[in-house]
């Protein structure tokens, strides 16, 4: 582990589910409720759905942030459900096309195959009308204590 990261994870960190997440928890009500699903034979979380208006940057381009949340939010469920509880530490965004309010996007998170303590997950954000990618990313992730096996 390098010294970035040693500073930024440390032991304090406790991975609680508490169904308050702004992305999946059930009991945000300014969250985005979203409901993942899995697929195991290629250790990958997947969810569907349409951002309103309320998600918009520019006129008409849901923000750039709120994508890269979601692309996080889909990678980090593949590592958790896979590999176990972990944090993200870094991750690289690339934005494809714009994304309008209300079309409907298909946000998939795949775990790589590894078994270190560090593990490294891509995503991508589809539309669904034209199968049109929106943004890709990837993204390093530590595994937390107890996740992965040693470096």
């Amino acid at each position: 582990m390098d010294i970035e990261e040693k500073k930024s994870v440390g032991p304090d960190i406790s991975p609680i589910a508490d169904n308050y997440c702004f992305v999946c928890g059930r009991d945000n009500p300014r969250g985005l409720r979203i409901k993942v699903e899995y697929f195991p034979d290629e250790l990958a979380a997947e969810t569907r759905l349409a951002l309103p208006r309320e998600y918009q940057g520019w006129a008409e381009v849901i923000h750039g942030g709120i994508l890269s949340t979601l692309l996080d939010e889909m990678m980090a469920h593949a590592v958790w459900h896979f590999a176990g509880p972990g944090v993200t530490l870094s991750m690289e965004v690339r934005f494809r096309h714009p994304l309008k309010p209300d079309e409907a996007i298909r946000v998939r998170g795949v775990l790589n195959a590894g078994n270190s303590s560090r593990r490294v997950a891509s995503a991508q954000i589809t539309r669904e009308s034209d199968n049109r990618m929106i943004a890709t990313a990837k993204s390093r992730f530590l595994l937390l204590e107890g996740g992965g096996g040693e470096d």
